[in-house]
């Protein structure tokens, strides 16, 4: 069996770490990502909904979100300025949480993960491998 899945995520990626905002309420404060962030998190959970990803794959079926190390290879292909590659493997981990493993603790490993400018079809390509 082939251990390993390719992902599209649609649009230009925002990093979470950056333009981060503050809530207050009281004497409550809290640190919020950026409204960028959280419009592209939604977007991409949302084109989730109903994949066949998220409910199995392969034979013997696998589900989702993972529980097993994995390794991802993310090719990044933003839109504007440049990107931090870190704060990207932040969003990238924090968003799909959840949806394709259970906890962003699990990647072992971001080799081969690169930024590459696009402006006419920003997305960020994932390829996803586990051992059995």
């Amino acid at each position: 069996m082939k251990n390993e899945i390719k992902l599209t995520l649609p649009g230009s990626i925002r990093s979470k770490k950056n333009s981060k905002r503050i809530f207050a309420r009281g004497n409550f404060k809290t640190v919020l990502p950026s409204k960028a962030y959280e419009i592209w998190e939604k977007s991409v959970r949302d084109s989730m909904i109903g994949s066949p990803l998220i409910q199995e794959y392969g034979t013997p079926r696998i589900k989702f979100p993972l529980i097993i190390p994995i390794a991802i290879n993310a090719q990044i292909y933003f839109s504007g300025q440049q990107p931090d590659l870190s704060g990207c493997l932040e969003s990238i981990g924090d968003c799909l949480e959840g949806y394709v493993w259970e906890n962003d603790k699990q990647i072992v490993s971001w080799d081969g993960s690169r930024l590459h400018h696009d402006l006419k079809n920003p997305r960020t390509e994932l390829l996803i491998r586990w051992e059995l």
